[in-house]
């Protein structure tokens, strides 16, 4: 869709504005008991646009608490916090890369078996369908629908709670 200037704006992510307080910031401080059986997906992209629509369509879909981390120089501490039981990071961030906040989470040993999942726009659905994988974690286009996104999160969840 175009806006009146030209630009090209996404359906399913719309422009969202900035916000000074962590989105996740209540849910570490504050856990509810309605939150403690939800998947905890911890979403680490420097895109606030990206980030924050999947925020919002993955509490849309009722069962996930989630949390937005945009600076991946805080990512370890936010994960550490939150605990999460997958992580989507995007692969190319200013501060450090994807790859890089991946070796810091597995080298943590209370967050070493997170499932994370690389999200990137430098693939396309069809290159991600093969299964691609750095340094062991799976990578995946950024999804552009709601759907997409689901499958995604479905797919790399854990598939058994331990015992």
């Amino acid at each position: 869709m175009r806006t009146k200037h030209g630009e090209t704006r996404n359906r399913v992510f719309p422009k969202i504005a900035p916000r000074r307080d962590s989105v996740c910031m209540k849910t570490i401080i504050e856990p509810s008991a309605s939150t403690a059986t939800k998947t905890r997906v911890l979403i680490v992209d420097d895109n606030r646009r990206f980030a924050e629509g999947a925020r919002a369509i993955l509490q849309r879909a009722g069962q996930y608490t989630v949390c937005v981390e945009t600076n991946a120089l805080r990512a370890l501490e936010t994960a550490r916090s939150f605990k999460p039981d997958l992580l989507l990071v995007d692969l190319v961030m200013p501060e450090i890369d994807g790859a890089e906040l991946a070796t810091q989470i597995g080298a943590d040993w209370a967050l070493h078996d997170v499932p994370i999942v690389f999200v990137t726009a430098l693939i396309t659905p069809e290159e991600a369908s093969d299964e691609r994988r750095i340094d062991g974690h799976r990578i995946s286009a950024k999804p552009h629908t709601a759907a997409e996104l689901l499958r995604v999160v479905e797919e790399n969840l854990p598939c058994c709670e331990d015992a």
